[in-house]
């Protein structure tokens, strides 16, 4: 449990006491507690997040589990579906400028196929354009991150490296290539999967064009901007905590954002500053005289698999003095028993970008 809320005074005590019974309505705080356990209705103005903190405050680590599910539940449910929107389109390359990448790239070849491509002219061709080596990737199916580190090309791409990539995608595209795994084969366009004519087959598709059908396979094995929503999760992060900052802005409560979250303070810096060595911090709040007042770790998951690897790493966090809260979005957190343990850990400090009203309402108490 988050240490701000151990040893809470007798006050404390009951005012989270008051808290629970007011919300259930009962008269007894076991009666309430058991109310939320069993899952009876609640009133739709029900302030979950502060029914949280009051449960924790009470129960400690004995807290009823049933209960404690309950709320965890309501205050971890999160309405942003990161498979509904895209960050960062802009800096999408366009089918132009795909387009202009393989003009490079065969303006270098020997005899303007893909075939015919050297190590030398792809190098020169990156030189000239930064998209060709990603655009000859995507030609045989591969992911330009994957043929990075396959080739271990941490940085620019060497005539050497380039030369083994070469040769692998030769391979590949004439069906050399084995899978290691029984009832698999090697990852590649599925244009080449079903034509036995290689590079020939890129080669025509580059000039004659794709048909709509050949269009939509591709799309259904590589699911629609999955590989962009990939690269662009951690700014769903970055637009939750714009949100707290506009709130704590407007509140005039002063703040360090991480560069980590759309800030521009280094995340080594911040956590000097707020005294928790822990990457994932990305917000801390200050008083005017710099004394910090306020940590605030923002984390996403889509699915449960990945609440829960985030999860266990949010649990591994060292305990400080300084309250520290968790904002969790996205649809993996609400149903995974990690966001219990959570709730105990951080003393029923848990927020999403549905209640951060109560959040910047809790920084604002304890910052004035």
């Amino acid at each position: 449990m988050n240490p701000y809320c151990l040893g809470v005074s007798a006050a404390e005590h009951s005012d989270a006491a008051s808290t629970i019974l007011e919300a259930t309505g009962r008269a007894h705080l076991a009666d309430g507690i058991a109310w939320l356990a069993e899952g009876h209705p609640m009133p739709l103005n029900t302030n979950w997040t502060s029914l949280l903190r009051a449960l924790v405050e009470v129960e400690g680590p004995s807290v009823d589990p049933g209960a404690l599910r309950r709320v965890t539940r309501e205050v971890s449910r999160s309405d942003l579906d990161t498979s509904r929107v895209l960050f960062a389109t802009d800096d999408l390359p366009t089918p132009a400028m795909f387009s202009a990448a393989i003009d490079a790239l065969l303006a270098r070849s020997k005899d303007g196929t893909f075939s015919s491509l050297t190590a030398r002219g792809v190098l020169q061709a990156q030189e000239t354009n930064p998209l060709a080596v990603e655009a000859l990737c995507l030609a045989v199916g591969v992911s330009a991150a994957d043929a990075r580190a396959w080739f271990g090309a941490a940085g620019s791409w060497t005539e050497e490296q380039l030369a083994g990539l070469l040769e692998y995608f030769d391979e590949l595209v004439t069906g050399k290539v084995e899978s290691p795994i029984p009832e698999a084969i090697p990852a590649c366009a599925p244009e080449l999967m079903t034509d036995g004519a290689g590079w020939a087959t890129i080669d025509e598709l580059n000039t004659s064009g794709v048909s709509y059908g050949q269009l939509l396979a591709q799309r259904a094995v590589n699911g629609p901007w999955l590989a962009h929503k990939n690269k662009t999760s951690s700014l769903l992060s970055h637009a939750v905590a714009s949100a707290v900052c506009a709130e704590l802005e407007e509140r005039g409560v002063d703040f360090r954002r991480s560069s980590t979250v759309g800030g521009a303070v280094r995340q080594s810096d911040l956590q000097e500053l707020s005294g928790i060595p822990d990457k994932r911090v990305g917000l801390v709040t200050v008083k005017s005289n710099g004394t910090p007042t306020f940590a605030v770790t923002f984390s996403a998951a889509r699915d449960g698999g990945t609440a829960r690897a985030n999860g266990d790493g949010l649990l591994q966090i060292p305990e400080v003095p300084l309250p520290h809260a968790i904002v969790l979005t996205g649809l993996g957190w609400s149903h995974r028993h990690e966001t219990d343990r959570l709730a105990l850990r951080f003393g029923g400090l848990l927020f999403t970008e549905r209640n951060i009203d109560d959040l910047v309402d809790w920084i604002e108490a304890v910052t004035s």
